[in-house]
């Protein structure tokens, strides 16, 4: 007879692997038992905190025989901040675990066992590699302290060295010291939550790397703010690299970060980048990806498992503000983005027209409608570039590909699980998955991202 176990029981556990967010997975009787920051092969005392009918949930009261591969994590609230779920394991085996992680999706929820899984693309040196930080705004005793939620909670991070995170850009975390000194110094209110009133909800703060240009979003309540325009230029005289400040009103009940009104209250609405020798506008509601390193290495295999030739019709679907697009602009005939958002779509028009292509046509609208249609209408990609969100393609997308016979497909997925369900889909409608390639883009923590070359099984390129 199985034994029951309840909240509060003390259990001896070995860990036999990672779960989806990385946390330790050991078994009791038949029952999985999920426990944050444990490592594989590891033997842990563990108190169970949470007990469903087909999982438990515990925490470590003492690591009783620890991996190989266990690390001292160097950040100081690294056990308590919600950003990281790894930075206790060695960072070669962070990129083993995603690329297996990556494997075992293919193989139980594709049923795609005979995919090569290239080694994890991982990074040289894994740290300060964010260029965009969201900070809370919180009344700690006599001071206003900006951070980072503890996890499951909506009490700050705090410890010591709490605003040096590892992961971001080292000039954004000294821009937020200061920013921290500069609220307290003016005595601007923080929001309030409870009481819905005060002034200072969040704190943005975006870094071009390659420009250098920095931009802090002020996100507040619609509560006046009179010595605004004074605190953004006591930004600037502070840090010169900031080149735009941005009131952002925000008027929402809920914790969403961004309202809808901005108000410029020094230098310009938005900073530059580039992406190799491609220049980007960045706007504060902008969609960019966080690890612009990383990014090169991903696009640059984008386009080795593109294979172009030069007169190619491309589709980018789920094109964003024109990334992806623009790079193989260069190497396609004609390029075809499609997105939902019609601010990206206007930004990925602007960063073409930035970068000197003629050959690109951006196209607002969900790529579950747009591209059915245009396939009606006779539309023949060569390639179809999917990078869709978290939730993966609509059916209607990949219908739509089979439709057009395209003999081309590379799929930037975020998700292995719906990556995996899609591939099925495709594999079921004449595709066939060649090859996978992980990327870390988000070292010490547990997203996996993964470049996928797909061919039709009867290609009409010869």
């Amino acid at each position: 007879m199985e034994k029951v176990i309840k909240t509060g029981d003390l259990l001896d556990l070995t860990i036999q692997g990672l779960g989806h967010a990385g946390e330790g997975v050991g078994r009791y009787e038949n029952l999985a038992v999920f426990v944050p920051g444990v490592l594989p092969g590891e033997r842990a005392r563990v108190r169970i905190t949470r007990v469903k009918k087909s999982f438990a949930r515990g925490e470590a009261v003492d690591i009783l025989e620890q991996a190989a591969n266990r690390v001292v994590p160097p950040c100081p609230v690294s056990h308590r901040c919600g950003g990281c779920q790894l930075q206790h394991l060695e960072y070669q085996a962070q990129l083993d675990h995603k690329r297996a992680v990556v494997q075992a999706a293919l193989t139980r929820l594709g049923g795609l066992e005979q995919v090569e899984v290239q080694p994890t693309l991982g990074m040289t040196d894994p740290w300060h590699y964010r260029n965009k930080i969201h900070l809370q705004v919180k009344q700690e005793g006599h001071r206003v302290k900006l951070g980072f939620y503890a996890e499951g909670t909506y009490q700050l991070a705090t410890g010591p060295g709490h605003q040096t995170c590892l992961l971001v850009d080292k000039q954004i975390n000294q821009v937020a010291a200061t920013l921290e000194e500069l609220i307290n110094e003016q005595a601007v209110p923080p929001y309030d939550w409870q009481k819905k009133s005060g002034l200072l909800r969040h704190v943005m703060i975006r870094r071009g790397f390659r420009t250098g240009e920095i931009m802090v979003v002020l996100v507040t309540s619609s509560q006046r703010w009179p010595a605004a325009r004074e605190f953004a230029r006591a930004i600037v005289t502070r840090h010169p690299e900031v080149v735009s400040v941005i009131r952002n009103i925000n008027t929402s009940p809920g914790r969403v970060v961004l309202g809808a009104e901005n108000r410029l209250l020094t230098g310009r609405e938005y900073i530059f980048d580039y992406l190799k020798d491609l220049k980007f506008k960045i706007s504060a509601a902008s969609f960019y990806q966080v690890n612009p390193l990383q990014t090169e290495v991903r696009y640059n295999r984008v386009l080795q498992l593109a294979d172009l030739k030069g007169n190619e019709t491309v589709v980018d679907a789920y094109c964003g503000i024109g990334t992806i697009a623009n790079f193989l602009a260069r190497h396609a005939g004609r390029v075809i983005g499609m997105e939902i958002v019609p601010e990206a779509v206007e930004d990925a028009k602007e960063n073409a027209l930035l970068n000197g292509l003629s050959n690109t046509e951006f196209i607002p609208g969900p790529v579950e409608s747009l591209l059915p249609n245009m396939v009606a209408q006779g539309l023949k990609p060569d390639l179809v570039v999917l990078d869709p969100p978290r939730k993966g393609c609509a059916k209607e997308v990949l219908q739509a590909i089979s439709k057009a016979q395209a003999p081309r497909v590379v799929y930037v997925s975020c998700d292995p699980g719906t990556l995996a369900r899609d591939l099925g889909i495709l594999d079921a409608s004449g595709y066939q998955t060649l090859l996978a390639q992980p990327v870390d883009m988000f070292p010490w923590t547990s997203h996996v991202e993964c470049i996928i070359q797909i061919k039709r099984a009867e290609s009409r390129m010869k």
